[in-house]
């Protein structure tokens, strides 16, 4: 929805973390946040850690946030889109999970120059070593040809499993008002293992325009 009219009252925050606890996440990747105070308070809600970075849009303060049960040890913004009236960065952050860390790209592209946020996502993705997932509201209808340099480097967590919650997101999409898959997790495959994936619950599926996708994986043991 327009950001305009994204709402912070108490209610519907209860209601987007009620959501996110249906689906009990350890890592959670919010786009379209109205401040770091509506980021503050979903993670007090949850018992979480979380960072927030703006758009640096002047004509409104809104941006994306990282909300984790771990440490979040580091974050940074990378720009990937340009333009003036329709800014946009990425929230790259490092979480420590029992000594070992992952690094979380959370993204929402603007719509069209998808071919240009997409190369900025490379070249920021390219830069990271180690465990990355890329998660975010790409605005992109699956199976678009623009996503190709990032199906080449990691696994669409959807197309990864063959289970009830994989066909209905295929099926149903994450867009209410629509059947679009336009919300990704994307896992490198070196370092991940998909076991599942889905949709919220239905009674949880109305706080937002979107319908929560989450994803269930594992970092692989590469010391064997």
């Amino acid at each position: 929805m327009p950001v305009k009219y994204l709402n912070s009252s108490g209610e519907k925050l209860d209601k987007i973390a009620s959501a996110i606890k249906s689906v009990d996440p350890d890592i959670i990747g919010l786009q379209e946040v109205k401040g770091s105070a509506q980021a503050k308070s979903l993670a007090d809600a949850l018992g979480f850690n979380y960072v927030y970075v703006s758009h640096g849009d002047s004509r409104l303060e809104w941006g994306l946030a990282v909300l984790s049960r771990f440490t979040i040890v580091e974050y940074q913004q990378e720009v990937i889109h340009h333009d003036d009236k329709k800014p946009r960065v990425a929230l790259v952050c490092t979480i420590d999970l029992n000594n070992s860390s992952i690094t979380v790209v959370n993204v929402h592209y603007a719509l069209g120059d998808y071919d240009k946020q997409v190369k900025e996502t490379m070249r920021i993705v390219g830069d990271i070593t180690g465990p990355t997932l890329l998660m975010g509201d790409l605005n992109l209808i699956d199976p678009e040809d623009g996503l190709t340099p990032i199906r080449t480097e990691f696994i669409d967590t959807c197309e990864a499993v063959d289970t009830k919650g994989s066909r209905e997101a295929k099926q149903r999409g994450t867009f209410r008002f629509g059947s679009k898959r336009i919300d990704y997790i994307f896992v490198d495959p070196e370092y991940f293992t998909v076991l599942d994936v889905g949709l919220t619950p239905e009674e949880h599926r109305e706080p937002s325009d979107h319908l929560a996708y989450f994803a269930c994986v594992t970092v692989k043991d590469r010391t064997k």
